[in-house]
């Protein structure tokens, strides 16, 4: 009998264990559902273009007098809204608005020009780093939050 109460025992032990286990994986599955379920949702590209606003190449980004930046390109991009937006390639001297739209992994930008000017980039967008990268092609090019006179 004394056989019999010992094994018992230990199948009972071994069902508390493994109850113990399970509870605890339950109580981690649950506080991971919540933490997903109550996470900040992320900013849709397009608002977050808009909400940043003027972007500009990240080569004229520390440019500035002090530091006397000589052949900066003067691309700056402004977001201004939703599928609108202004652009200037010599530092306001001529802007040009733009139309754009985010198709899957592609930014299409079509600029009233000399003439209408259809563009279509691969992007990548860091938010948390506030860097929008665009590849034409064979290489990419980055353009970082300008820099107003106001912030200065």
């Amino acid at each position: 009998m004394n056989i019999k109460n010992s094994k018992q025992e230990t199948k009972s032990r071994t069902s508390f264990i493994i109850m113990l286990v399970g509870v605890f994986v339950l109580i981690i599955g649950l506080i991971f559902f919540l933490i997903k379920i109550l996470a900040k949702p992320g900013i849709p590209d397009g608002n977050f273009l808009v909400s940043v606003g003027t972007w500009e190449l990240e080569t004229n980004a520390n440019c500035t007098e002090e530091t006397n930046c000589e052949n900066g390109s003067g691309v700056i991009w402004n977001f201004t809204e939703i599928g609108k937006g202004t652009l200037t390639t010599n530092d306001h001297i001529n802007d040009y608005n733009f139309i754009w739209a985010i198709e899957g992994d592609k930014l299409k930008i079509e600029t009233s020009w000399l003439y209408d000017l259809n563009d279509e980039f691969i992007y990548k967008l860091d938010q948390n780093n506030k860097i929008l990268i665009l590849n034409p092609g064979e290489e990419e090019i980055k353009f970082v939050p300008a820099i107003t006179e106001s912030a200065e």
